[in-house]
């Protein structure tokens, strides 16, 4: 499993990406790391059922902690990595933005949606499939 860490700094929010993990290895670890950010075990275990398949992603934001954690699993390839982790970047925009009081409307959310991408594909690289 692999961490990286995005920091907001005109927002100061904080984004957690955890990429590269095996459910079944590393799950009781990325059961804790959900329920640090406000899930019960119920639905963080939920939550790594989902997280098991291929293409999938979870974006989980605490207000209390100005943070967002953000899984991408295994993909079927590159761009589907890359589709699944910009999907989840917009649920934390949206939450960055609904905690700050800003709409959608303008560029706020484009900026916010780009600067994490941005940041993802300098930490990251090439993900790993």
């Amino acid at each position: 499993m692999k961490t990286a860490y995005i920091d907001i700094p005109h927002s100061k929010w904080g984004v957690v990406i955890v990429y590269d993990y095996d459910v079944k290895y590393d799950y009781d670890e990325l059961c804790e790391q959900m329920m640090s950010f406000g899930l019960s075990r119920y639905k963080a275990e939920n939550a790594l059922d989902i997280l098991s398949d291929y293409n999938s992603g979870m974006a989980i934001s605490n207000e209390t902690l100005k943070m967002s954690i953000v899984f991408v699993g295994d993909a079927t390839s590159a761009s589907e990595w890359y589709s699944t982790a910009i999907h989840e970047f917009i649920h934390v925009a949206d939450s960055i933005l609904d905690y700050y009081g800003e709409t959608w409307k303008g560029e706020p959310s484009a900026y916010l949606v780009g600067y994490m991408t941005k940041e993802l594909v300098e930490l990251v690289g090439e993900p790993c499939l």
